[in-house]
């Protein structure tokens, strides 16, 4: 199904701008919006139920997964200021 899809929004891009017909480029965004709506991965990564007054700590780490100085947040990361650390932790 990718193939034919693919093949239409390539074939329709390439006889839109040949001048063919505008009907081309209708195929062809829609081909590649079809397509690309197929693909779209799940931004579900877990999911946990929590009952009432519990908590559920989330920490976010640079590519690499370490929390050191190459992350981003971190003292010396992208945000360039050794700040204190998130009040959220204090818990």
């Amino acid at each position: 199904m990718d193939a034919l899809l693919r093949r239409l929004a390539r074939s329709g891009f390439r006889r839109g701008m040949n001048g063919e017909h505008w009907a081309w480029f209708v195929l062809a965004g829609s081909a590649f919006l079809l397509r690309r709506a197929r693909r779209r991965p799940d931004d579900l990564i877990l999911s946990v139920p929590i009952e009432p007054g519990q908590r559920y700590l989330v920490t976010l780490r640079g590519p690499g997964g370490s929390g050191g100085s190459g992350g981003s947040g971190g003292p010396g990361g992208a945000t360039g200021h050794g700040g204190p650390a998130d009040a959220s932790d204090a818990d």
